[in-house]
């Protein structure tokens, strides 16, 4: 399959697809959008997920999803009916852990996020900090000029946090006022698509709060490599054959491109496949790294290109 060429599978000749899916040893999938959708598994996905396994690939899960911690998650997996091992699960989460040990980081961590990357940071033997903060009629204004800043927070992590409320907003941008406090977050993507409606992901927060405090945040989920572990710099892994499948151009796409994967797109509910055919008919360089090499509308039919 040519790079970024953005073939639609579907409309090629089956035994084409399973020559160049003969060349794949490692397939690397996202989660919600490709796998499941919160917590119900995308019709066909399970079968052609096991398929893969069965055919004596590796299949690996890389999701920027930090609501559940890694744990959750393969249980999560293995209820919805996926074979995958713990050990394959690889998140957000693992990601800030491993970034902020290698920087030897020993203060606390303000987590605007879920329960599950609170739990694996703590697991990891970072302190997070939980802002019990309840919506009350205090004014803006009065909020912040009564706020006490803790001088051992050295880093404000952003991820999805679906009971965000505007006072925990005030609390993550004061302390990024001080330039030494670490500007974190688990990915780019401002939405999760729920079928045809939307739900606000880390990339819209993480705007916000940059537009505010002028600073651009690290970003250690996908589309950073540093997802994988040590996998990359093991050799573990081949990047010519080493397939990435997901819903997010700026996360899945991106990453296959960053890592040197080859790139299948799935879904069309989040409006990915129709930015990903704009960006190739334009030809902007720049944004290439954005189209995919193949596209399927589901994961659903990958399994019959493996039969044959």
């Amino acid at each position: 399959m040519l790079r970024r060429s953005l073939s639609h599978l579907d409309k090629l000749p089956k035994a084409k697809v399973a020559e160049w899916l003969s060349g794949i040893d490692t397939i690397i999938c996202s989660t919600d959008g490709v796998l499941w959708q919160e917590n119900f598994p995308i019709e066909g996905s399970v079968e052609a997920f096991n398929a893969i396994i069965s055919k004596g690939k590796r299949c690996l899960i890389a999701t920027n999803e930090c609501c559940l911690t890694n744990k959750d998650l393969f249980q999560k997996a293995k209820c919805l009916g996926f074979n995958v091992k713990e050990q394959d699960i690889y998140s957000s989460s693992g990601a800030i852990a491993s970034y902020l040990s290698d920087r030897k980081f020993k203060k606390k961590v303000i987590v605007l996020g879920g329960d599950g990357i609170r739990k694996d940071l703590k697991e990891a033997g970072f302190c997070s900090v939980v802002n019990d903060l309840q919506p009350n009629d205090q004014k803006k204004i009065d909020f912040v000029r009564s706020l006490v800043l803790d001088p051992d927070v050295g880093a404000v992590l952003v991820a999805r946090d679906d009971n965000m409320i505007a006072n925990e907003l005030l609390v993550a941008c004061n302390y990024l006022q001080n330039p030494k406090v670490l500007f974190l977050t688990t990915c780019i993507d401002g939405f999760q698509p729920f079928g045809k409606k939307r739900i606000p992901d880390a990339g819209s927060l993480a705007s916000a709060i940059e537009i505010i405090v002028q600073r651009k945040p690290t970003v250690l989920g996908k589309p950073n490599q540093r997802i994988l572990g040590k996998l990359m710099k093991s050799g573990e892994i081949k990047p010519e054959k080493t397939l990435v499948i997901g819903n997010s151009l700026k996360s899945d796409i991106l990453f296959a491109s960053i890592c040197n994967f080859q790139s299948l797109l799935v879904g069309c509910d989040n409006g990915a496949i129709e930015k990903a055919e704009k960006i190739k008919k334009e030809g902007d360089e720049k944004k290439m790294k954005l189209v995919p090499d193949a596209f399927l509308p589901s994961l659903a039919p990958f399994g019959e290109y493996l039969r044959i």
